[in-house]
């Protein structure tokens, strides 16, 4: 009974001595076939410092189910469909744990993914839209594994990570091969807060039973003088046969202390190969982001998708995009 009672008394000092915090996206989207709120995400989390050179944050993410059918199995013992199943549900996105060790910074556990975090932050709204990595899904942005990331020399920063590769909302892996991510990062690391420049690349590798699936990507950003532009190309070529690819460019301008305009243009296509034509998409985002607030920013914004095939409809959604932090 003692020995529970100090490692209870133990445990509520370490969680007493760190931080609380927590953000919401949330929407009001108006198109041609839609009109309605959405909660987009909630995140929660928690970090402490346990010593000068250890580290421990946890983030838990509340979003949507994937859209699928709810079954129930019927009289004659088949399954039918019956509505939709969008309820919020909670992933551990991060359990990670950062040594500073000798060698360089260490991380252990559900750890965040080099492959779009710096790209993310030239970007700078995550709450309007995904990074682009992520929204084509060439990448989770969380995996289990293990990671070091160092300064090799003045403003160059490198990192690897070796994880499992089914990301975040599936941890463990039921194969025996394993996803190796590089990042090589010249210049400023998070344009979204300094002024400066970046340059970098970009590349991952996981075996499969046959053919690797291999990403790489280049990226480069600037932020000066109230303005802020960023661009990437990214290919993925999954299992040694298709090649998607994406070039996306974006930029934003403080027009005044409290208020930005921003733009976003991605050309995805999804086979590069040049046998399958007019498979293409174009994506604009435009809109104004306005700080109403500590923690609570409002941004009005539209956003076009177009197709390379005529014949496919385009689709127009306006936005208002929210987001609470705290």
């Amino acid at each position: 009974m003692k020995k529970l009672l100090l490692i209870s008394l133990a445990a509520t000092m370490l969680f007493a001595q760190g931080k609380f915090g927590g953000v919401t996206y949330f929407d009001y989207t108006n198109s041609s076939d839609a009109s309605a709120f959405n909660f987009n995400r909630q995140y929660f989390m928690y970090g402490v410092d346990v010593s000068d050179d250890v580290s421990f944050k946890v983030i838990f993410d509340v979003g949507r189910t994937n859209k699928g059918d709810v079954v129930y199995l019927n009289n004659d013992g088949g399954f039918e469909n019956i509505s939709e199943d969008t309820r919020l549900i909670a992933f551990l996105k991060k359990a990670q744990l950062d040594w500073k060790s000798p060698l360089g910074k260490m991380s252990f556990g559900m750890i965040g993914m080099n492959t779009y975090n710096v790209q993310e932050k030239n970007w700078g709204y995550r709450f309007i839209e995904k990074s682009v990595v992520d929204y084509y899904g060439f990448s989770a942005t969380a995996d289990l594994g293990i990671g070091i990331s160092r300064s090799l020399m003045d403003n160059l920063n490198a990192s690897m990570v070796i994880v499992n590769g089914e990301g975040f909302k599936k941890p463990q892996g039921d194969d025996k091969y394993h996803k190796i991510a590089l990042n090589a990062t010249f210049g400023e690391m998070n344009l979204s807060k300094n002024d400066g420049y970046n340059a970098g690349i970009v590349y991952s590798t996981e075996q499969t039973e046959n053919d690797p699936t291999n990403m790489i990507g280049v990226f480069g950003g600037f932020a000066g003088g109230g303005l802020r532009i960023g661009g990437q190309v990214n290919q993925l070529t999954k299992n040694g046969e298709s090649t998607q690819q994406v070039v996306s460019v974006n930029g934003n301008y403080s027009i005044s202390e409290k208020l930005d305009g921003f733009v976003r243009y991605d050309v995805y296509d999804p086979n590069t190969d040049s046998a399958v034509i007019k498979d293409g998409k174009n994506y604009l985002l435009a809109g104004i982001s306005m700080n109403c607030g500590t923690g609570f920013i409002v941004a009005p914004n539209i956003r076009m998708h177009t197709n390379e095939n005529s014949s496919v409809p385009s689709k127009t959604e306006y936005k208002i995009n929210f987001q609470f932090k705290f």
